[in-house]
């Protein structure tokens, strides 16, 4: 045997050992958040930061494991044994549910919730001749047009610019003659806002900061009463394309550091906001759905919290991976329904079709059992 062949078997053993090690590490790390969601142990915001690195790190299992499919067949065991224990999380990652036939049966209703990024009201200001832009056009014609009798929405602007931003009273002459604002005595005003069709005999709103906050309402549905609760958790205030826009490494460490730092500060806040919600779902004498924008993912301390109180709409009767994010990183939904088991949801849908604000709308169907 050659000197070089020595040496390229060498290198292929060194090459090996470390790609097994960093396989070994990733099966680990793996099933430090299977422990971390499952058990909520601690709710530091490096813990969130942890469970949130979910999706990579099972993409990195899977191709690890068909690293050693072609090189060390038994090897790549591990990652089936990663990716099985897992298993009870997969509902919440991707949904397969066929539209129920009678989804549109004797007292079902809708539930639309929206965050519509304050109907594109910065480009309104970047146009120098201050013209409607098309997509808020578009996004306030749809919103009125949808016939879902309860509206949730989020960052939701009413302003004098234009006819497109006076949306509250456009939606009250569309029939939505009943709402609760987080501001309501704001002329101008940016925050969670709830329309309905229905009576709303009695509401109330908690402020979190400036438009994020949470609004409840209850809400009379024939001879019925359900409580909505709208909510829109502290913004992640990240955007990750600008790591990738900046040209030296100097601007991509700051912008790397920016994104952290909002990361830190969004779960800190998160967590704290929850409880806030929770305690206004154990106050409720009626059966609730909440909603809205909660800038968490499905691997989360907020998203395990609310969904050891009350099913998730998208797991129970939504269809694909349920993205609900407009920009980058994209592949993420943070956008939710939590429905109490006095209900029955018949269909969940996220409207990928409006691509007009940063979110996208989601719907629930849901009829009292």
């Amino acid at each position: 045997m050659s000197l070089r062949t020595r040496i390229g078997q060498f290198l292929a053993f060194i090459g090996r050992s470390l790609i097994w090690s960093l396989h070994l590490g990733v099966f680990f790390y793996t099933l430090l958040i299977y422990y971390l969601i499952g058990r909520l142990p601690a709710e530091h915001w490096l813990a969130s930061m942890i469970m949130i690195t979910l999706p990579v790190a099972w993409l990195m299992l899977v191709l690890l494991g068909l690293f050693w499919l072609f090189t060390r067949p038994w090897r790549s065991t591990l990652s089936v044994i990663g990716l099985l224990l897992g298993y009870w999380l997969y509902p919440r990652t991707f949904a397969v549910h066929a539209s129920q036939a009678d989804a549109h049966r004797t007292g079902a209703f809708s539930l639309l919730s929206y965050n519509v990024s304050v109907f594109g009201l910065e480009k309104y200001y970047d146009d120098t001749l201050h013209r409607e832009p098309r997509g808020t056009r578009l996004m306030s014609n749809w919103i009125l047009a949808h016939q879902a009798p309860v509206k949730c929405f989020q960052e939701f602007f009413v302003g004098k610019e234009m006819p497109a931003f006076q949306m509250s009273d456009r939606l009250e002459r569309a029939g939505y003659r009943y709402k609760a604002l987080l501001h309501p005595k704001e002329a101008e005003y940016i925050g969670v806002a709830t329309f309905s069709r229905f009576p709303i005999i009695n509401h109330g709103e908690h402020v979190f900061s400036s438009f994020n906050g949470m609004v409840w309402t209850d809400i009379q549905i024939g001879q019925d009463t359900i409580r909505v609760i709208n909510v829109h958790l502290q913004s992640m205030g990240i955007r990750v394309r600008k790591v990738f826009q900046e040209d030296k490494m100097s601007g991509v460490k700051a912008e790397t550091r920016s994104v952290l730092e909002a990361l830190k500060f969004g779960f800190k806040s998160r967590q704290g906001e929850v409880r806030v919600v929770e305690a206004c779902i154990a106050e409720s004498p009626y059966p609730v759905i909440v909603t809205g924008d909660f800038n968490e993912t499905p691997y989360s301390v907020v998203y395990e919290r609310l969904r050891r109180i009350l099913p998730n709409a998208f797991e129970d009767a939504g269809h694909g991976f349920g993205f609900t994010l407009n920009r980058a990183p994209r592949t993420i939904r943070i956008d939710n329904q939590f429905y109490d088991p006095r209900f029955e949801v018949l269909d969940f849908q996220v409207h990928r079709d409006q691509p007009y604000s940063d979110h996208f709308p989601v719907e629930g169907r849901y009829v009292l059992k």
